[in-house]
């Protein structure tokens, strides 16, 4: 099998388990469930992976990865400090608009790593790679007089619970407000507080 071939069985792979995931959650869902859903063979999943875990993790993996590569490709062509900042989150929020079915999915996951250590460990990863996205940004903001002096890790911490905030709020609540307007309300107020 070409890689290509393999790349798009496996994105049908993906797409079916995010399906069955969000219909039944981890523990419902089952590979026979999975194939029939991705017009598969049950072998042609375990082509692909070792176990239900394997795929369910390296969905969160993949997924995460190429919108992580969008964003940051977006944002190496700003200069602006202050400006990428905005363009990161915004570029993430409609990222999380675009692919409502993932990010319903993501919501298993975390909910998983209450209890699972694997899957809280690539949490753990993720928080770091946004939060030092976040400070490396903020502290260059610094270096060139754009931002006042400021702790990058706890202001970085901040954006990242802004967001994780949002994501939740968006999926577990029935608001009755604009949830982007209200993120970019407290972006702003958080960039505000640090530019000079």
């Amino acid at each position: 099998m070409s890689g290509e071939c393999k790349r798009n069985r496996k994105e049908d792979i993906f797409e079916a388990a995010v399906l069955c995931f969000n219909e039944k959650g981890y523990y419902g869902t089952s590979i026979d469930a999975i194939a029939e859903r991705a017009k598969i063979s049950k072998g042609g999943i375990y082509y692909h992976f070792t176990s239900k875990k394997q795929l369910f993790l390296e969905l969160f993996h993949y997924r995460v990865q190429k919108y992580f590569d969008r964003i940051k490709a977006i944002i190496r062509e700003i200069e602006d400090p202050a400006q990428r900042l905005r363009t990161f989150i915004d570029s993430s929020i409609h990222i999380f608009k675009e692919n409502d079915d993932f990010f319903k999915f993501c919501l298993e996951f975390l909910a998983m790593g209450v209890r699972e250590p694997e899957i809280r460990d690539v949490m753990t990863g993720f928080y770091d790679d946004s939060v030092t996205t976040f400070r490396q940004i903020i502290e260059e903001g610094m270096q060139l007089g754009k931002f006042i002096k400021t702790d990058s890790e706890k202001t970085a911490r901040s954006l990242y619970l802004l967001f994780m905030g949002i994501f939740f709020t968006n999926f577990s609540v029935n608001v009755n407000f604009d949830i982007i307007e209200q993120n970019t309300f407290q972006l702003n107020k958080i960039l505000n507080s640090i530019k000079k």
